[in-house]
């Protein structure tokens, strides 16, 4: 059942991609669009194996948690 969930999120990417990528006339918007959508997928991969992990909320309240004690 993963492997066919991880095909699917491989499959949305590269639709993605082709789309942007036709519709796209500049070269530096295709790379940071196809570049999106890659690391996209492999987050999406990787939560597929792992759904336990962090959310992008708690690394940045790791980060800046601090950080806004010391502007209070």
């Amino acid at each position: 059942m993963k492997v066919a969930s991880m095909l699917g999120i491989l499959l949305l990417a590269v639709t993605i991609v082709y789309i942007e990528w036709k519709r796209s006339e500049e070269k530096k918007a295709r790379m940071i669009s196809a570049g999106v959508s890659a690391v996209s997928a492999i987050i999406g991969i990787i939560l597929l194996f792992d759904p336990r992990l962090p959310g992008p909320g708690v690394i940045i309240k790791l980060l800046f948690g601090g950080l806004d004690k010391v502007m209070k």
